[in-house]
């Protein structure tokens, strides 16, 4: 039976990124005390945690300490090694269970467990070998090749559209473990994100996606797309959070094809960029409900409160000094920005993100086209 966790009970969260800087704010909003294990020294959640484990993911002692402060333990990224939370089970709840991280986690049981749940992908291959490469099928190509494990963001994947480019690849990639996936002919990507605990299961609206060199750049709420596209990929959503017997919060992302397909690509076990939006335009932020759904309170409700924009900040635009932010915020009334406060801006590191806000998304897309012209992010 899950247990209910009510203030001023403590959170143990494994990272402090942006990610568990943000769950750390709601928490303590709501009273909550809020331990974060972390080697970074510098991480963004340390200044919202009322402990830091300052210690490597697999520390026992580490691993220990949090057990001993949290009456509840999650995650703020995926690549959590997994063995750490099936030691941490032992003590204190943890959400997402080991089980469902392990598939979370390799791209390879992501699609053999959309698979066996009559969820359909694009066709994809094992490649673990240069033998696994002389036997791929020419109609896979053109592709993509992915490393199963710890690629985000773009990282641990190449594009390849024959054996030839595939041999580099796979070579350039140091020859471990990947999925070799089929490229879709592609009109819009999107993704759901759903919440569970013991009693309910909830969904927020479908979005849309659109990602520059592989990082998510823009999510537009709601996704422009038709409203019986949006109930299927929901309901989608919903029955893999069940299947996986999963608590927690958990995004999915989806490619929809230009005659209507839905295959679904990813999942994140975790809050995710794409549900930065719901902090205004939700009645219930994706954090919070993160919260209560490990908690086991009663879900929030997902409604959109107003359609929304919302642009990722990466360290690009820096430019060897702060932007210049005066020009967005005495300019806009719409706009709300989120800056993480990490040590160092480099390039493609997210930095920040800023959501605007409205109901006609055509001039929230102009706007934005602006904001970015403000900030020199071309």
């Amino acid at each position: 039976m899950q247990k209910i966790i009510t203030p001023p009970q403590c959170f143990g969260m494994i990272g402090g990124g942006q990610l568990g800087r943000m769950f750390a704010i709601r928490a303590k909003q709501m009273g909550y005390k809020v331990a974060i294990l972390d080697p970074d020294i510098n991480c963004p959640a340390k200044q919202f945690a009322n402990y830091h484990i300052n210690t490597p993911y697999t520390d026992k002692k580490g691993l220990d300490q949090l057990a001993k402060l949290a009456d509840v333990i999650s995650i703020e990224f995926e690549n959590v090694p997994a063995d750490s939370l099936l030691y941490l089970s032992k003590f204190v709840p943890v959400y997402p269970s080991h089980n469902a991280l392990l598939i979370t986690q390799n791209r390879l049981a992501e699609k053999k467990f959309f698979n066996d749940n009559h969820i359909n992908t694009t066709d994809y291959c094992s490649i673990s070998n240069t033998s696994d490469i002389n036997n791929v099928a020419l109609n896979l190509f053109p592709a993509i090749l992915k490393t199963n494990t710890l690629g985000y963001d773009g990282k641990g994947q190449v594009a390849v559209s024959n054996v030839a480019e595939l041999h580099v690849a796979f070579l350039h990639l140091n020859a471990v473990p990947c999925i070799l996936e089929k490229l879709v002919d592609l009109k819009i990507e999107v993704s759901v994100i759903v919440a569970r605990n013991e009693k309910e299961r909830i969904a927020y609206p479908v979005v849309e996606n659109i990602h520059k060199n592989g990082i998510l750049e823009l999510t537009i709420a709601p996704a422009r797309i038709d409203g019986n596209l949006a109930k299927n990929i929901t309901d989608i959503g919903l029955a893999i959070i069940e299947k996986l017997n999963y608590i927690g919060i958990l995004a999915i992302e989806f490619f929809i094809t230009q005659n209507g397909q839905i295959f679904a690509n990813e999942m994140a076990p975790r809050p995710h960029n794409s549900g930065h939006y719901t902090i205004e335009a939700c009645h219930t932020s994706q954090f919070e409900q993160q919260l209560r759904a490990i908690s086991n309170l009663k879900l929030g409700q997902t409604n959109l409160q107003s359609s929304a924009i919302m642009l990722g900040l990466l360290g690009n635009i820096w430019h060897n000094s702060e932007p210049n932010w005066s020009l967005i915020l005495t300019k806009y009334d719409n706009l709300k920005l989120h800056l993480y406060e990490k040590d160092m801006a480099k390039p493609s590191r997210k930095m920040g993100h800023l959501t605007v806000l409205g109901n006609d998304i055509e001039a929230l897309l102009k706007q934005i086209i602006q904001i970015k012209a403000d900030l020199e992010m071309e």
